[in-house]
């Protein structure tokens, strides 16, 4: 009896030795079953505040950077840290999508930077791709979260206050592809639109050509004509927006053919244009197609009225 007791004991004892998970600080020998078996399983839907990622985790989840590179790359992480920055690693948890692939969340952490990362791996334990979920943020007015939802969809928001108290938000959705890659599929925000200012790239250029100047249809229509070397050419940049479908630039150097008319020619391309002026306007025609400046509803036509100067006074200011 006593010899049945003792086999049961050891039977017991090697079974708890075989299934008992692998310590992942050290220098273990571990395959990448020990690796995926180290991460405990979490429920859906998942999500993680940026206050929450800052929160110490204990040795007991801890993975050693030689045991993680064997699996993981190193360019995962290592361009949100600096060259000589050690983060530590630790396992958050794991998101198994049966049949298919499995999400680790891995935190690395220094003390200026923590963050959290979603590592995707295929049904053969393969891995295959990596983005961040989320990181700490002292910025007190906004905050960051990440999540993972039942179809595996994965968000990451960025919540804010405006001036006036105004709540904003801006989303990001993404989904695993057999691609191997995360493909972004949702854009959503609340956020006020903003008009941005057009950059005249040519704005400061010197103007004393006769012909120079600033011609407008309205702020996001307009010439600038500014000087070349020689007086038988001259600088152009025009800009042309209606509408999110037609946009359109195109910077140059026009050769005057005759008095008051300019002919800009692409080099190696199809664009060309006639700029014609007369008193204080310019009118502008496309004689050859510049599709790759533009929209395809859009067209460098039109006529455009010169900006009036401002008049120095004799001291130097102006008026």
């Amino acid at each position: 009896m006593r010899k049945y007791f003792i086999i049961c004991i050891a039977s017991a004892v090697l079974l708890a030795c075989s299934t008992r998970k692998k310590n992942l600080s050290g220098e273990d020998v571990v395959n990448i079953g020990d690796f995926i078996e180290f991460f405990r399983e979490l429920p859906l839907p998942y999500t993680i505040a940026d206050r929450q990622i800052s929160r110490k985790l204990p040795d007991s989840l801890l993975i050693s950077p030689k045991i993680l590179r064997q699996f993981v790359p190193d360019s995962v992480y290592s361009k949100d840290y600096k060259k000589n920055d050690q983060p530590k690693f630790y396992a958050m948890g794991k998101i198994v999508n049966k049949g298919a692939e499995t999400y680790l969340l891995v935190k690395s952490a220094t003390q200026a930077r923590q963050m959290a990362y979603v590592l995707c791996f295929d049904k053969d334990d393969n891995f295959r791709a990596a983005m961040p979920l989320v990181n700490n943020n002292p910025a007190r007015k906004t905050y960051l979260d990440g999540s993972i939802d039942k179809k595996y969809i994965i968000t990451t928001t960025e919540r804010y206050r405006g001036t006036k108290g105004q709540e904003y938000y801006k989303l990001n959705a993404y989904v695993y592809n057999s691609a191997g890659v995360f493909n972004l599929i949702k854009i959503e925000s609340n956020e006020p639109v903003i008009p941005k200012e057009v950059y005249n790239p040519i704005d400061t250029f010197p103007k004393r050509h006769k012909l120079s100047g600033d011609y407008l249809r309205d702020k996001k229509n307009f010439v600038s004509v500014r000087d070349a070397k020689n007086g038988k050419n001259i600088l152009f940049f025009i800009h042309i927006e209606s509408g999110e479908q037609c946009t359109g630039e195109l910077k140059g150097e026009a050769v005057l053919i005759k008095p008051g008319v300019a002919q800009f020619k692409q080099v190696g391309g199809t664009c060309m244009l006639r700029l014609s002026f007369s008193g204080n306007k310019v009118s502008v025609s496309e004689e050859q197609g510049c599709g790759s400046f533009r929209g395809i509803q859009c067209a460098f036509d039109g006529t455009f009225t010169r900006k009036k100067e401002a008049v120095k006074s004799k001291t130097g200011g102006k008026k």
